[in-house]
């Protein structure tokens, strides 16, 4: 007899079921982002800038060597001042503007350039010893002395204008230049060049027109006698004398002749043992002309006195001789009247 479950299952019925747990559903995040993790900007920054440090460092050695190598192998350009000397032919002179520099572009590696001093390229030589006037060009090939790895671009001025005209000379004068004045009370008499005339040279329609040649200026300041002077020659453009030469300047100074009025000079009689208050003068004032060395005359007009000389015996009135005191010998005396009339004051009776 099979048991009771074997025969149910033979029947054909399903075997019983187990009943299974349910698994636990979250519930669904919230929307929007999540917070950030405390901490987390700091932990990134720290990790940028030191994980892996000698990695990061030699990765910028590698990008900075790049860019100075792209750089410095880049051509560029650069403006430099030249010097320009001439070469003249022997019979004429430059008459026209004379150019002292000219700019040059130059292009090459920025590396080259960087070094580059413009002082190593040679003054351009303008050679016109067989040029004739007219506008005569700055070409490339007269810079000299430019380094490797460097070409010329252009040149500013491209060309210069030229003009001559025939070298002569000419024997001028000398005409001395002194600056200043001499003292109070001393004037310059004389000033003279020794040598008088001196040779120069110089295009002929210049010196056709030049009759005298300057010198260089001589002070006067101060001086009180006469000296001699070395001076250079102000020879003008375009005009040469010998460079080594020098000028003698001879400056003759003296006192100051000057001739001085004074108008109401007051007459006073006087004497041993005179009293002027007993005397009346006519005429009370007299002009007296000073002529002299100036500073002696200034000294007479606030020094000299007039006076008319009496005894104590006179008593009576007369016209008597006036004498100017005061005055240094060497100043000329001129008075005007030169007499006048004295009279004796009658004492007043007390009433």
């Amino acid at each position: 007899m099979r048991p009771r479950s074997q025969t149910i299952g033979t029947l054909g019925r399903s075997p019983a079921r187990h009943s299974r747990p349910q698994p636990i559903v979250a519930p669904p995040p919230p929307s929007g982002p999540p917070p950030p993790e405390p901490g987390l900007l700091r932990r990134w920054v720290h990790g940028a800038l030191f994980d892996n440090v000698g990695l990061k460092f030699l990765s910028l050695v590698l990008a900075v060597t790049v860019f100075l190598l792209i750089n410095t192998d880049k051509d560029r350009e650069i403006t430099v001042r030249v010097g320009v000397k001439y070469e003249y032919p022997a019979d004429k002179v430059l008459v026209s503007e004379q150019l002292d520099e000219v700019r040059v572009t130059l292009k090459g590696p920025w590396r080259r350039l960087r070094q580059f001093d413009e002082r190593e390229l040679n003054r351009i030589t303008l050679d016109l010893r067989n040029a004739p006037s007219g506008d005569v060009g700055i070409t490339p090939d007269l810079i000299t002395n430019l380094p490797p790895g460097l070409e010329v671009m252009s040149i500013i001025p491209r060309s210069v204008r030229v003009a001559f005209d025939k070298r002569v000379e000419k024997l001028v004068e000398v005409s001395p230049v002194v600056a200043g004045r001499p003292q109070h009370g001393y004037v310059v008499a004389e000033i003279k060049a020794v040598p008088p005339t001196v040779r120069v040279r110089g295009g002929e329609r210049l010196l056709a027109a030049l009759t005298s040649i300057r010198t260089t200026d001589v002070s006067l300041d101060k001086r009180t006698d006469s000296f001699d002077e070395l001076a250079e020659l102000a020879a003008p453009d375009g005009v040469v004398a010998d460079p080594t030469q020098r000028i003698g300047v001879h400056v003759r100074i003296v006192e100051e002749l000057v001739t001085r009025k004074v108008p109401d000079l007051a007459v006073t009689a006087g004497g041993d043992g005179v009293d002027p208050a007993k005397w009346a003068v006519a005429p009370a004032t007299i002009e007296v002309t000073l002529t002299g060395p100036l500073l002696d005359v200034e000294k007479a007009k606030r020094d000299m006195k007039a006076t008319v000389k009496l005894t104590p015996t006179e008593s009576r009135p007369r016209e008597a001789k006036v004498v100017v005191e005061g005055v240094k010998d060497g100043v000329g005396v001129r008075i005007s009247p030169e007499r006048v009339k004295v009279t004796p004051v009658k004492a007043t009776a007390p009433p």
